[in-house]
């Protein structure tokens, strides 16, 4: 009788812990038990590598994502290495076959329980990047009692190709995190998560995502919270003007008889037939692809102006928890005589310092306004001769002020939570060895190597960078929680409370060797910018 107990014991944990089965709606998955990576007693569940999406090749090549086909036996899903392809660099799996996902989750396949889930979303400028952050990294993440979701979406022409109509209507990759997110709440609760405790978090063009989501109608009640980090969609470069330029350029590159006399049903067409590395191969022209206000029609993603809805209130209201790093610009010191080049060219002509995406046509309303942005950072100077002010105004208008300003007309609708990222410690400098005096340390992404477990031992760095990986971890992961970050006193924050963005009180935590709580972010600059764009800028504005 013992013996025959030991083995049902024995069969029941190699069934449901050594090859965790899940029968989905389309098929079985094998995934897989594995250790995490920074706590060898800690055991979690891996699966790697779901199809949520029918392949986009062929005549799914520009549509939306199509429903996934049925398979047979038991889908093993040990790995998530493929990428969709990039517009702007070489991903080594990269392929057209992209649209898979990844769950890890601390709990072995049942029915029983309800764990708070986190969807993430990678950057890479809605031209490259990929979901392969692995189980390894994602140990912290699950450690805290989360189940994590990571997968590939769209970038470049293949997700967000669009010909202003309703042929191509663009925002692929925003429908690809769409289905994502669709699929999460169909099926979560087959890896021990609830589909009602969904937080959608994103990182650069992954946050710019995540503030899409809350202003497109279609993600409404798919997720409960959101997070972001360094992006909204608000910045510059979350926003395609010339798509329908790009999308028959692409197509002349390719053939050069293909002109714009030609159809948007022939542009489909064409570019439908050509294989995917002649598209890719047109990066070199053509390689500023991103989200799109499309033409209202059944299936579009987002169709009304970005800044009015979150003005007026007009988007997804859950509470968000999103922040900058403090100088998101410092990499462009690692060339300065480059950087400083571009300095002199802004000195001689301010008009260089002018976004394009601020739709200033005047010649001399544009030289007002580029002395005006100058005397920000050095008043009467030159930025020549401070480039760490240079390096402020590059990450003010590429990234900062967009992202306060979201924060800020959203916080009128919602709780809102704003942090700083300040700490530059060792794990940092591994991809930033830049220090400017004067400016803030911390580039983009930067942040980002104390939210994932970059590494198998951590012993060999400081207890300030050890701290701070934990804090910044438990701040995420009490906002997924609790919908709060500070939800209790805690003496890993310092017994500090992270208070809420209000209308005219502008707070905000600053994460750095110690947490402070500080007011208006960016206070050296922002206030002018707002200045600028209510003096000069028409409305109603796109881009921030």
């Amino acid at each position: 009788m013992i013996k025959i107990t030991i083995l049902i014991v024995y069969i029941i944990h190699k069934v449901y812990c050594e090859d965790p089965i899940i029968n989905l709606p389309n098929g079985k998955i094998r995934g897989q038990m594995v250790k995490s990576r920074v706590d060898d007693s800690f055991t979690f569940y891996s699966y790697q590598g779901i199809p949520f999406a029918a392949p986009p090749i062929g005549k799914y090549r520009f549509l939306p994502p199509q429903p996934v086909q049925n398979w047979d036996g038991i889908k093993d899903v040990f790995d998530n290495e493929v990428s969709c392809w990039a517009s702007d660099k070489v991903e080594a799996k990269a392929t057209e076959d992209c649209l898979y996902l990844s769950v890890y989750t601390p709990v072995a396949p049942t029915n029983n329980t309800k764990l708070n889930v986190l969807v993430f979303m990678y950057g890479g400028g809605f031209h490259h990047g990929h979901m392969s952050y692995g189980h390894k990294k994602s140990s912290f993440i699950v450690q805290n009692d989360i189940i994590l979701v990571t997968f590939n979406y769209r970038g470049g022409p293949f997700g967000f190709l669009s010909t202003g109509d309703s042929v191509i209507p663009g925002n692929m990759g925003l429908k690809d995190q769409q289905a994502t997110l669709k699929w999460v709440n169909q099926n979560i609760h087959l890896f021990g998560g609830d589909p009602d405790k969904v937080t959608l978090m994103g990182q650069s063009a992954g946050s710019a995502s995540m503030t899409y989501h809350l202003l497109a109608p279609g993600s409404s009640g798919l997720f409960r919270a959101a997070v972001g980090c360094s992006g909204s969609a608000f910045c510059t470069w979350a926003y395609q003007r010339n798509a329908v330029d790009a999308a028959y350029g692409v197509a002349a590159e390719i053939d050069p008889s293909f002109t714009r006399n030609r159809s948007s049903e022939e542009l489909l067409e064409f570019l439908q037939s050509v294989d995917a590395v002649e598209i890719v191969n047109t990066n070199i022209t053509y390689n500023l692809f991103a989200p799109v206000i499309e033409v209202p029609h059944d299936g579009a993603f987002i169709s009304e102006n970005m800044y009015d809805n979150a003005l007026n209130g007009n988007f997804n209201k859950v509470p968000v928890l999103m922040g900058i790093n403090s100088e998101e610009g410092i990499g462009l010191g690692r060339d300065m005589p480059s950087f400083l080049q571009r300095l002199r060219s802004y000195d001689k002509n301010p008009r260089l310092g002018v976004n394009d995406d601020m739709y200033i046509t005047d010649d001399d309303v544009k030289l007002q306004v580029g002395k005006e942005i100058n005397r920000i950072y050095v008043g009467d100077g030159l930025l020549e001769d401070n480039p760490g002010k240079g390096i402020q105004m590059y990450s003010d208008d590429r990234y900062a002020r967009a992202i306060i300003k979201f924060a800020e007309l959203i916080a009128r609708h919602v709780d809102v939570f704003f942090y700083q990222f300040s700490y530059h410690g060792e794990l940092g400098k591994v991809t930033n060895n830049v220090t400017i005096p004067g400016i803030g340390k911390v580039k983009h992404a930067e942040d980002q190597r104390y939210f994932w477990s970059e590494h198998d031992d951590y012993s060999a760095y400081p207890k300030s960078d050890i701290i701070t990986v934990a804090r910044y971890n438990k701040l995420i992961s009490n906002f997924v929680k609790t919908l709060n970050p500070t939800p209790f006193e805690d003496d890993l924050f310092q017994k500090l409370t992270w208070p809420k963005v209000k209308k005219n009180n502008y707070l905000y935590l600053d994460i750095d060797n110690d947490l402070t709580i500080q007011e208006n972010p960016r206070n050296f600059s922002y206030s002018y910018w707002v200045d600028i764009f209510e003096k000069y800028v028409p409305k109603p504005f796109i881009s921030y």
